[in-house]
């Protein structure tokens, strides 16, 4: 009842123009559009269960007035918050993250938006967010503390997944710019109108893979939600393989190697991917977003895993690595850094360092 009374509340304070859904010009039917009667159980008196309603105007068949952004074809990609699977175990007035392991992880359309005070330009308006620090975020200003709230500190968080504010904290050694600016001041491959005091949105990496789709974070049939490709296993460098990393990484710049003098080597005649080395989030220990995918990188014969910056785009790796069937040991040696390659466990050559 309370939901309703509020609604027409901010609607006779003349107030309705800024909030969408409270809009005549794209409701005529006004509350009615979505409160019936006494609604069904345990609803606000709502005329359809829960996120069912939404889709009555984000759906295949919109209802009277305006029609809103059809999501409804977004939740139903490959990569998707699954709201239709999961969206019964949302509780009204719940806290998230959520505090108990045993609480079935879910999401519903009322975790990200609050609809009476949504607006086009401020779709999370009004939601009760979380920091990614222990503290609740009641004015969002930023759309990563909406995803914090189910992809931080929540007790049944899957194991495969990560705490995605901890990736992003600004006292890790490098992250992408979501909540503050980057470390790194010479990045030579970023694309105009983007530069080292730039912020990125979690918007400008996951939503819909259809350009003229609707917008948001909903679904994709990318893997993780993205809204270009990224292919994270090894293959033939091009446009396409890394077009996410291209839209704001210069492809050119890459493989003229400006940013890193073996990114060449590495991509196109190793047929490494991005991912191999890099965390498109952030990481606590290396600069310049370095990660190793455990999957073809392993510590050396010395047992050394790292990576050090040193000059400008001029790193050292101390490491074993895979590139198709060669594999790559770098390592220090009688006080030299060498790579050593061979095939499976023999060694056959040493490359000089100069070369890399």
């Amino acid at each position: 009842m309370g939901a309703v009374l509020f609604a027409f509340a901010v609607w006779a304070g003349g107030d309705a123009e800024a909030q969408t859904h409270l809009d005549r010009a794209k409701l005529p039917d006004g509350c009615s559009s979505c409160h019936k009667g006494h609604g069904k159980r345990a609803t606000v008196m709502l005329e359809r269960p829960k996120d069912e309603l939404c889709f009555k105007c984000h759906g295949p068949a919109a209802g009277r007035g305006t029609p809103g952004p059809q999501v409804y074809a977004s939740f139903q990609k490959q990569a998707n918050h699954p709201v239709f699977q999961t969206s019964h175990y949302h509780v009204p007035g719940e806290t998230l993250p959520e505090r108990v392991p045993s609480v079935p992880r879910h999401v519903s359309c009322y975790d990200c938006h609050n609809f009476h005070l949504l607006t086009k330009d401020e779709p999370y308006k009004g939601v009760k967010a979380y920091s990614g620090r222990g503290a609740a975020v009641r004015d969002v200003q930023g759309e990563h503390y909406i995803c914090y709230k189910c992809h931080s500190d929540s007790a049944n968080i899957p194991p495969s997944f990560s705490n995605i504010a901890r990736k992003f904290d600004p006292g890790n050694a490098s992250f992408h710019p979501v909540e503050t600016a980057g470390r790194n001041r010479i990045m030579p491959s970023l694309r105009l109108p983007l530069s080292s005091v730039s912020l990125v949105t979690c918007a400008d990496c996951h939503g819909n893979d259809d350009k003229i789709g609707s917008k948001g974070i909903h679904g994709s049939n990318y893997e993780g939600m993205l809204k270009l490709n990224y292919s994270r296993d090894s293959g033939p460098e091009g446009p396409s393989a890394y077009e996410l990393c291209y839209s704001c990484h210069d492809r050119n710049s890459i493989l003229n190697d400006e940013s890193f003098r073996s990114h060449k080597r590495h991509v196109v005649y190793g047929s490494v991917s991005c991912f191999a080395c890099h965390d498109a989030h952030g990481t606590r220990e290396f600069d310049n977003l370095m990660r190793f995918d455990r999957r073809v990188v392993f510590p050396n014969s010395n047992g050394q895993l790292s990576y050090l910056k040193l000059a400008s785009g001029r790193p050292r790796c101390l490491l074993t690595c895979h590139a198709g069937t060669v594999r790559y040991e770098h390592k220090l040696a009688a006080g030299q850094y060498i790579i050593e390659l061979g095939s499976g466990s023999k060694k056959s050559a040493a490359i000089p360092v100069y070369l890399y």
